[in-house]
């Protein structure tokens, strides 16, 4: 028995023990991509720059392993006469039915619930106004769809669709091409979240808020694009599962810092509105850009789990033809990954965590790894998928030395 205890404990120490021999192939390219120099900029000259925050937030790549919606609309909130709030004319209906990532500048705060919930909307409300060429032709693309629907004619007599935002967007008519974006958050997160992601709960705002101190920050989101047809067909982004955004508070700001520090949210739509749109568990990827000089041996990334719901492992099986087969658990405290430069030179780089959460529900890998051909920079990509019931919240700082 004795024996059985000891293979049992060696067994366990192998199944739980953090990977410290990973190594990862890098490829070399001629020079370093412009945009990825652009993440060694001061987070001063970042946040002051709305155009360049959103170029870098756009570098972020996501996805949700059910990018296409499988109805044609969903309706407000009935209680068994969705068919009699659609005849009537309220509605969502998407645009083509597929999740997008967006990226703008939020307009002025976030509009927030009131103190007790409407029915079972808790909606916390981003107005983005894009700078990105393509983001503002998505917003062009929405309220085209918006003018071709009877219900616009009728409840909005007054749009002139001759002028912006029914037009081609220009930089000069770039604050007229915004675009509402909601979600009602998981109801048993809200005071975690409120407190240590995002305002979500009545009373409190952006400015006030230790992630942002921030009326007008740069955010990035991944949800259903769809006409709201509760009102004028106005398009949105509803509900947004996934949000990030680089914060640059004065902390992040001081004695000129370039070291990023990545927030990043995935939440399932909480109210009874999108039952069909948002089903358990949500499953989604994301993929966060790093680059160090090959000098800066001690570099790290430290992932804190912030606020977690309840994960879901099988959830993983829906989205693993997007995934590699080399995926790690975060079952560990810190750790050493090894990225192979050319020439026999390599590159050690820490990844640490604020705390053991070892589930195959939460798994990390790092892809398109690169270097130039004088190995003086290291970059790529930090990935992370992630299966929920409910929502998950982290920061992922990228810390240079």
């Amino acid at each position: 028995m004795r024996h059985l205890g000891f293979v049992f404990c060696l067994f366990s120490s192998a199944l739980f023990a953090a990977p410290d021999s990973t190594t990862v192939k890098v490829l070399t390219v001629k020079e370093v991509p412009s945009i990825f120099l652009k993440l060694r900029l001061s987070n001063d000259s970042i946040a002051n720059n709305d155009r360049l925050n959103e170029e870098l937030v756009d570098m972020v790549q996501v996805d949700e392993y059910d990018r296409k919606v499988p109805t044609l609309y969903t309706t407000h909130q009935s209680y068994g006469f969705g068919w009699f709030t659609r005849m009537i004319g309220f509605y969502w209906h998407p645009v083509d039915r597929l999740r997008y990532k967006f990226v703008g500048t939020n307009l002025n705060g976030l509009n927030m619930p009131g103190e007790k919930d409407e029915l079972t909307e808790h909606d916390v409300n981003f107005n983005l106004i894009p700078h990105l060429d393509p983001y503002m032709h998505f917003v062009y693309r929405g309220r085209t769809a918006q003018s071709k629907r009877f219900l616009f004619r009728r409840r909005d007599k007054h749009a002139d669709i001759t002028k912006p935002p029914f037009i081609p967007p220009t930089l000069e008519t770039a604050d007229v091409y915004d675009l509402h974006c909601e979600l009602t958050p998981p109801k048993k997160m809200r005071d975690s979240v409120n407190a240590y992601f995002y305002p979500c709960m009545h009373g409190c705002n952006l400015d006030r808020h230790p992630n942002f101190y921030d009326m007008k920050p740069t955010i990035g989101l991944y949800g259903v694009f769809v006409l709201d047809c509760n009102h004028a067909c106005h398009p949105e982004i509803h509900p947004y599962e996934w949000l990030w955004w680089i914060k640059t508070t004065a902390e992040e700001r001081a004695n000129n810092n370039f070291n990023k520090n990545w927030m990043l949210g995935f939440f399932k739509e909480s109210s009874n509105r999108f039952i069909l749109w948002s089903r358990p568990p949500r499953v989604g990827t994301i993929s966060i850009p790093f680059i160090f000089k090959t000098s800066e041996t001690t570099s790290f990334l430290k992932l804190h789990h912030i606020v977690t719901g309840k994960f879901k492992p099988k959830g993983i099986a829906k989205i693993k033809d997007r995934i590699p087969a080399n995926t790690h658990e975060f079952n560990f405290s810190d750790t050493l990954i090894t990225l192979h430069l050319s020439e026999n030179k390599s590159f050690p780089l820490r990844l640490a965590t604020n705390k053991i959460i070892a589930t195959p529900a939460l798994q990390w890998w790092f892809s398109d790894v690169q270097t130039d051909e004088q190995n003086h920079w290291v970059w790529g990509y930090f990935n992370m998928v992630v299966s929920v019931k409910d929502g998950y919240t982290g920061k992922l700082e990228t810390v240079t030395k």
